[in-house]
C-alpha cells in the first residue's frame, strides 16, 4: 500500500497570517485512479498558530450550485502542535469516485490567525500546473493549466461565513493562496476496509446534465468481476427535477458474452431506497453471488416521463474521467465508448432487453447505473447461492 499526499516534504509558514474570526479553508482535488481511499487530513499550524481542536470535512462538489457533505468523514481533532504538520485520520478510510472534484477544509475561531502563502495556484506560480502526487491531483487556480473543471472556482478556497465546514464547502478564492490544507490518499485499502466495492462512492452530487428522453428504454454500464462476487445493490442515480413517477421500473444484471441475463437479479418491481430526484437511490439484493466474468448492470424504464436520468456525455471517451477504466478492488468498467464489448454507452429502445445499441456522437456517454458488489467468502460460494448462467 501506498499513501500520497500534496506536500510530504513542503514545511509551510513559521507565522500565522493576523486574523480573528470564523474562518473555514480548504484544498480541490480529485484523484485519477479507482480503487483510492480517503485516509485523512494534514494541516499545518504555524508555531504562532492555534493548537486547540478543530473540526475537518470533505465535501465533494457538482457544480457551484450543487454540493454534497460526505458525512462519514467528518472528523475533530485533538490538539494539535504548532510548527509542523498534524495529521488527522479518519476512524475508516473510504473509498473516492475517479475524477470527482472533492474539497477538503477545515474550520475553526481565530485567535492567532492561521498559516497562508499568497501567489501559489496561479499563472507563473509555483503551482500553477497543479500538484500531482500518484493518482492524487490538487488543481490550479483557473489561470494555471489545471484549473478547478467547475466555472470559475478558485484553488485555495476559503469562507468567513462560518467556523463549521460541514456547514457549506468553502468556495472563495484570493490571490491563488496556499491555506496550506492537505490530504492522504491511499492506493488500496486495508484488507478490514474492503467491504463493498461501487464504481462510483462518495460521490453524491452529479453536475446537472439530465436527458430529455421519454423513450421506453434499457441501459447501464458494463463491468468486469475478477473474482467471485455476492451483488448488494443495483444503484441507479435519479436528477433532480424529475416527475414523481420517473423511477426505474425494472433492474438487473445481463452476462455479456451470452447477452442472458443472470439468473436472480430481473427485478420487475424495484423497491428503490429514496424518491424520484433525490440522487443515487439503491435496489438491494439478498442471497447472489456472481461468478467473475463481464456482466451489464442494467436498469429499465416505461417511457412517457421525460429528464428521468442524468448523461454526462464522453464520459467513457473523448479524454473523460472514465476514459482510462475504473477499478475497485475486483470490480472494474472498461474505458471503451463502444458497442461491442467491451464497450460504453450502450442502451435499447423498446422492451427489456440486453443493450446493444449506441450513439457515436456522444462517445461513451454515463447514464450513472452503479453497482455495488462484495468479494464472496468461500462459506458463500459452497452454500448454494452462487449463480451460473447459461
Amino acid at each position: 500500500m501506498t499513501a500520497y499526499r500534496l506536500f510530504p516534504t513542503t514545511s509551510g509558514p513559521s507565522s500565522a497570517t493576523s486574523y480573528s474570526g470564523d474562518f473555514i479553508a480548504g484544498v480541490a482535488f480529485q484523484v485519477t485512479a479507482g480503487s483510492c481511499w480517503f485516509e485523512g487530513y494534514y494541516w499545518w499550524v504555524p508555531a504562532d498558530g492555534d493548537t486547540g481542536a478543530q473540526k475537518f470535512a470533505l465535501w465533494q462538489l457538482g457544480d457551484s450550485m450543487h454540493y454534497g457533505l460526505i458525512s462519514a468523514a467528518t472528523v475533530t481533532s485533538g490538539t494539535l502542535t504548532a510548527g509542523q504538520w498534524s495529521y488527522v485520520p479518519l476512524t475508516t478510510p473510504l473509498q473516492l469516485s475517479i475524477g470527482a472534484v472533492y474539497v477538503a477544509c477545515t474550520g475553526w475561531s481565530a485567535e492567532h490567525g492561521f498559516p497562508v502563502a499568497d501567489n501559489q495556484f496561479g499563472a507563473g506560480d509555483p503551482y500553477s500546473a497543479g500538484i500531482i502526487s500518484g493518482p492524487l491531483t490538487a488543481f490550479s487556480d483557473q489561470s494555471g493549466t489545471r484549473p478547478v473543471p467547475i466555472g470559475g472556482m478558485a484553488q485555495g478556497v476559503f469562507s468567513v461565513s462560518s467556523a463549521d465546514p460541514t456547514v457549506a464547502p468553502p468556495e472563495q478564492g484570493a490571490s491563488s493562496t496556499n491555506f496550506w490544507m492537505d490530504v492522504q490518499v491511499g492506493d488500496t485499502g486495508p484488507a478490514e476496509y474492503a467491504g463493498s466495492y461501487r464504481l462510483w462512492p462518495n460521490q453524491p452530487v452529479i453536475a446537472p446534465t439530465t436527458n430529455a428522453d421519454n423513450f421506453e428504454q434499457t441501459f447501464g454500464t458494463e463491468f468486469t468481476l475478477s473474482q467471485p462476487c455476492t451483488l448488494d445493490n443495483v444503484w441507479f442515480y435519479s436528477p433532480s427535477g424529475v416527475s414523481p413517477a420517473a423511477l426505474p421500473t425494472r433492474c438487473g444484471i445481463w452476462e455479456v458474452t451470452s447477452q442472458n441475463e443472470v439468473t436472480g437479479t430481473d427485478n420487475n418491481s424495484p423497491s428503490w431506497s429514496g424518491a424520484a430526484g433525490s440522487g443515487w437511490i439503491a435496489c438491494p439484493y439478498r442471497g447472489v453471488t456472481l461468478a467473475a466474468g463481464d456482466y451489464k448492470v442494467t436498469v429499465f424504464a416505461s417511457g412517457g416521463s421525460t429528464n428521468f436520468y442524468q448523461e454526462t456525455e464522453d464520459y467513457f471517451g473523448g479524454g473523460g474521467p472514465g476514459a482510462g477504466g475504473i477499478s475497485a478492488g475486483p470490480l472494474t468498467a472498461p474505458g471503451i465508448a463502444a458497442a461491442a464489448s467491451p464497450g460504453q454507452g450502450t442502451y435499447r429502445h423498446g422492451a427489456w432487453a440486453y443493450p446493444d445499441a449506441y450513439d457515436n456522437a456522444f462517445a461513451g456517454q454515463n447514464r450513472w447505473v452503479d453497482v455495488e458488489v462484495t468479494p464472496a467468502t468461500a462459506s458463500s460460494i459452497n452454500s448454494g447461492a452462487f449463480l451460473a448462467f447459461f
